[in-house]
């Protein structure tokens, strides 16, 4: 087995719980893993712009990747973007449609730019989830020029969203990317953005081949990048289809899946 060089890591649900907390035995072992040369990316469903204390808490640095968006922006923690994918303002229209036929709310998210229809839970647990820069407006999708990074649809109650899911992929076929990225979320990108091209993408930046990699996630926008790592670990509490696609299954998450899987996989082999 080569040695891993590069974790990849999703973040909801995977090393941030409900509540917004990542346990300290976490943080320590990336700290751990990171003085042993393994470079460590987070990849999440959210925009790098908006999860800076998440960051800040994992001592993610100035030029370390993180990948945003389900893989539609890959950029630096200090800002910079490498790349960007953005779906037509066709997409983003018909999804909007299929949203508010089951009651969910439209979110638009541009480059530079957060814009939700109504509010969700509140204000505050919006704008925690969805991003800090989150604007309100009745009539957004009007309001936007261009393309758009991503559209998400959000419910409050969980059951509705695999009927959303299934419309927003029936909808889409392969003009985009459909995935559920968190409980009450559906989202619909560029389907050339997914987490697993863009580990690939960051690992051919650094000369990395699959076997090289370790990634973890808990979640089906985590599938592409599970199978396309060398070694794929999904927590024991992870969606149906991230444990079918994991190599390896982690301890929940109250029970240190990132922290399980590097002693398995790196410092068991490195002593």
């Amino acid at each position: 087995m080569a040695t891993i060089k590069l974790l990849a890591t999703d973040l909801d649900g995977t090393l941030v719980d409900r509540k917004g907390r990542i346990d300290e035995v976490e943080i320590q072992a990336l700290r751990r893993a990171r003085e042993q040369g393994v470079a460590v990316v987070i990849a999440t469903g959210r925009m790098p712009t908006i999860i800076d204390h998440f960051l800040d808490r994992l001592q993610v640095q100035p030029q370390d990747f993180v990948v945003g968006a389900q893989g539609a922006v890959i950029a630096r923690r200090d800002g910079s973007i490498l790349r960007v994918l953005t779906i037509p303002r066709q997409i983003a229209e018909k999804g909007a449609e299929i949203a508010r036929q089951f009651g969910a709310i439209p979110v638009y998210y541009t480059p530079d730019a957060i814009l939700m229809e109504r509010v969700a839970f509140s204000p505050e647990e919006d704008a925690y989830w969805l991003g800090k820069d989150l604007r309100y407006d009745p009539d957004a999708l009007a309001h936007i020029d261009g393309d758009l990074v991503k559209i998400l649809a959000v419910h409050p109650d969980e059951s509705v969203i695999p009927q959303l899911l299934t419309a927003f992929q029936a909808a889409f076929g392969d003009r985009a990317d459909v995935v559920q990225s968190w409980h009450w979320f559906v989202e619909a990108v560029n389907p050339r953005a997914n987490k697993g091209e863009a580990i690939a993408w960051i690992a051919n930046q650094m000369g990395l081949a699959p076997d090289e990699v370790l990634a973890i996630g808990d979640a089906g926008n985590d599938v592409s990048m599970l199978r396309w790592a060398g070694i794929g670990v999904a927590p024991a509490d992870a969606a149906p289809e991230a444990k079918a696609a994991a190599d390896w299954i982690a301890p929940p998450l109250g029970a240190h899946p990132v922290a399980a899987a590097l002693d398995r996989f790196l410092f068991s082999k490195s002593g």
